[in-house]
């Protein structure tokens, strides 16, 4: 019974017809934005679970004087690729580097390396993008939009191709909250805007800054605009290629594979969580009321190949769209994550910090502005004029202007409920074959946010901040000092405060 009924889902097509790694067997893959958090773990999972995978193309930039197979060396040298060196060791010679720019016309390709990838590659996966929010309107177009149009273009080439993966985001159209899967329209023309962008941009960038607050329109940085309109271009080419779009939410590290806690990173909340824990940052403007979608990494790479396999499936046709969420699942607010984080900063302290971890969050600008000024910006003068005092260079300043811009720059995306539909994406689950469970089931709803933001602030400490464990025991006593420091200061300010009013309240009472 249970076969027949296997037999009619897949007539169906509710079941995939092939395994992850009978999919992958014999298959060359290309990569954008290998050298990224996602990119990095994507590259993991394909080389442990597809073992017959037959070559994975990482398209990357000469860099800080390293060529591009140095570069490929240094981002495999971590603990992520530990597995894969202790179990398959092999499947490290399936990559190789492909030197390019995604900032420059056609990708800054050499021909040769174009025609290779054109006869062989049959999957791409195309992760690479700038995700800063303040980004100059030319310097966004070019990486983001420009980029995939190249890409596309040279995926019209490639005689073998199976799926085209584009990697979006959630918030790429912020005019309303309510987000389905499918794509949104965007404010002009995409070919529009990428023509303006290459002619005024070399003729007259000064003019180009000025329209872009006109171009824009509702969108309040260029990195979700041309992220909208990058979708846009994929869609434009989906009655010739088969491709997907898989947008994450807030990707933050990995829950299980393959291991907890990964990051290699300071975006998004990883950023809040170090500057919070190393006593630099005590306030934040944001709703600690509003729920925050944030998905880990190691989820948003299973869909992203899960989404290959489907796209794969599908062939031509209507472009599809996959939300890599948690609504619904374990939804959390943003007072609850800092406090949760608090907790889990009192077991796993960092080292060296300036001061006792705390945060408090807050929607009113006003107040936000308040006590930036007095628990940041004075304390700041303070400390830079004790090192210039010192003969040491002033830095804390320069420091909390950098986090208030930061700050500003993500308080939209803090302030407010986002809701994004997930049920294609959760539907990509439960397609797979059974001998993918163990490799490619999401189990979201067994990521408990309390064990999750502990694993993922131990992964912080011990990947993103290079603190071995042996120290802890240390960084437990500087906590336990600077704890009591700040409960003393603490109490002094509320004192001083108290006595100021008592005082007042004396003088205007008993005044004659």
């Amino acid at each position: 019974m249970m076969a027949e009924e296997q037999r009619r889902s897949e007539a169906e097509g509710d079941v995939l017809p092939w395994t992850v790694a009978e999919f992958y067997r014999g298959q060359s893959v290309l990569l954008t934005g290998g050298s990224g958090f996602v990119g990095r773990v994507l590259l993991e999972k394909l080389l442990f679970y597809c073992p017959d995978i037959d070559t994975v193309y990482v398209l990357l930039r000469p860099r800080k004087g390293l060529s591009v197979q140095e570069r490929l060396h240094k981002l495999l040298d971590v603990p992520l690729f530990d597995r894969v060196r202790a179990q398959r060791p092999e499947a490290l010679g399936r990559l190789q580097a492909v030197e390019c720019d995604t900032a420059q016309p056609g990708l800054a390709l050499a021909e040769a390396d174009a025609r290779v990838l054109a006869e062989r590659v049959s999957v791409v996966f195309h992760l690479a993008a700038s995700v800063r929010f303040d980004d100059p309107l030319i310097t966004a177009v070019r990486t983001n939009a420009c980029a995939t149009r190249d890409l596309l273009e040279l995926a019209t080439r490639m005689t073998k191709l199976k799926a085209f993966v584009h990697v979006s985001t959630t918030f790429c159209n912020e005019k309303q909250h309510e987000f389905e899967e499918k794509l949104y329209p965007v404010a002009g023309d995409w070919r529009s805007i990428l023509a303006l962008v290459e002619a005024q941009g070399q003729s007259d960038p000064v003019a180009l800054r000025v329209l872009t607050t006109k171009i824009l329109g509702p969108y309040c940085n260029t990195y979700t605009y041309t992220k909208n309109l990058t979708e846009h271009i994929v869609d434009h080419y989906s009655d010739r290629l088969p491709v997907g779009i898989l947008r994450p939410s807030v990707v933050v590290a990995t829950a299980r594979d393959p291991f907890p806690g990964w990051i290699d990173n300071f975006n998004g909340p990883m950023g809040l969580m170090v500057s919070g824990g190393k006593g630099v940052v005590h306030t934040c403007y944001s709703d600690p009321d509003c729920y925050i979608d944030y998905v880990p990494c190691d989820i948003v790479v299973k869909g992203i190949v899960l989404c290959s396999c489907e796209v794969a499936r599908k062939g031509l046709g209507p472009l599809l769209v996959y939300h890599a969420a948690r609504v619904g699942i374990h939804s959390i607010t943003m007072g609850r994550v800092i406090a949760m984080g608090l907790e889990a900063g009192a077991e796993l302290p960092f080292s060296d910090t300036l001061y006792h971890p705390c945060c408090n969050l807050t929607r009113n600008r006003l107040l936000f502005l308040v006590q930036f000024f007095f628990f940041h910006l004075v304390p700041a003068v303070i400390g830079d004029a004790l090192l210039s005092a010192t003969g040491r260079k002033p830095m804390l300043i320069r420091l909390q202007r950098r986090i208030y811009s930061a700050m500003m720059a993500v308080s939209w995306f803090l302030l407010q409920n986002w809701n994004f539909a997930n049920n294609r994406f959760l539907g990509l689950e439960k397609r797979i074959q059974p001998e993918d469970r163990e490799g490619f089931s999401y189990q979201m709803e067994n990521i408990v946010p309390e064990a999750f933001i502990r694993d993922a602030l131990h992964g912080t400490r011990r990947y993103l901040m290079k603190e071995p464990d042996s120290n802890l025991p240390q960084a437990i006593q500087a906590y336990k000092r600077k704890r009591l420091i700040h409960l003393i200061l603490k109490t002094l300010f509320y004192a001083t405060i108290s006595w100021i009013i008592l005082s007042k309240l004396h003088f205007l009472l008993f005044a004659e």
